[in-house]
């Protein structure tokens, strides 16, 4: 049996729950270029070229700990049942839809999902055994319903990603809303993770550890971002003039924002701010005004 989840502290509960292979998809898809018309391997390779640009790993270990996860994934043919085992956040949601959309055309006999609203990082190894008991058979509506949102989110258009509801897989929606919301807002050009950093920081300066709670967990449910991607937004924000560091404390500059570094969400390159989030009609919109679908 092969069990695949979201990364090292799932897996470390998995480890005492269930018998079976465990795998760690441990891939960050909502930073960074991620084009769905890749096959796996090319894919894992922009992917750790980008990871190491961030500062979390060399190229090298990266790529290799990418490769090995990717060809025990090509291996899930000799494994009896796969057993998905993902949250209902952002973070989970992306890694879920990839991994429906890669099965879908290498199927597997017996595939099954855990996907609950619960973070398996920090569950009892009681519980897990528990879900893995009352796991259930993914259908084919699954399948196509991821398809059709890995290729919106890996393609060049955000404003083909349907944040409806799905009943299949009921936190996509809720998942794909808060990642457009990473866009430039119409009313200030922000993304909301830049916004909630600001606003934590509007009564003073704060040490990194108190601003992550403020600006990430206290602010978001289902949380999504570890501390080491939410650092790296920052060093971003810093350069382009928003934070300003003072020892071991984070400022906000006040002053205005210079010109902003390209950012990839999904497939979509953001260079500027021609498409932008709208949070009144929760859409993305063009500049000239035009709503998304």
């Amino acid at each position: 049996m092969l069990h695949i989840t979201n990364g090292d502290c799932a897996e470390a509960v998995l480890s005492q729950a269930v018998q079976g292979v465990l795998l760690s998809w441990d891939d960050v898809l909502h930073e960074g270029p991620v084009h769905a018309g890749l096959p796996l391997s090319a894919l894992s390779r922009r992917r750790a070229q980008f990871i190491a640009s961030a500062g979390w790993g060399s190229p090298e270990k990266i790529l290799a700990r990418f490769s090995q996860r990717d060809a025990l994934l090509q291996r899930a043919g000799e494994h009896e049942e796969v057993v998905l085992w993902f949250e209902h956040d952002l973070y989970d949601q992306l890694q879920l839809v990839q991994l429906l959309d890669w099965f879908g055309t290498h199927p597997h006999p017996k595939l099954t999902l855990v996907c609950e609203a619960e973070y398996l990082g920090t569950m009892t190894p009681a519980r897990a055994a528990d879900l893995f008991q009352s796991r259930k058979p993914v259908t084919g509506e699954q399948v196509r319903e991821a398809s059709a949102a890995w290729a919106a989110f890996g393609g060049p258009d955000p404003r083909r990603i349907s944040t409806a509801p799905v009943e299949s897989l009921p936190f996509l929606g809720p998942a794909l809303y808060r990642l457009l919301e990473e866009y430039p807002w119409t009313t200030d050009g922000l993304s909301r993770t830049e916004r909630q950093v600001l606003e934590a920081l509007a009564g003073g300066p704060l040490p990194f550890s108190e601003l992550f709670a403020r600006a990430h967990h206290n602010r978001e449910d289902p949380v999504f971002l570890g501390d080491a991607v939410l650092a790296w937004h920052m060093e971003r924000m810093r350069s382009e003039g928003l934070l300003e560091k003072q020892g071991e404390s984070w400022v906000a500059t006040g002053h205005p924002r210079r010109m902003r570094q390209p950012r990839w969400i999904g497939g979509c390159e953001v260079r500027d701010e021609r498409l932008c989030w709208d949070p009144a009609a929760g859409a993305i919109r063009s500049r000239s005004g035009a709503p998304g679908r």
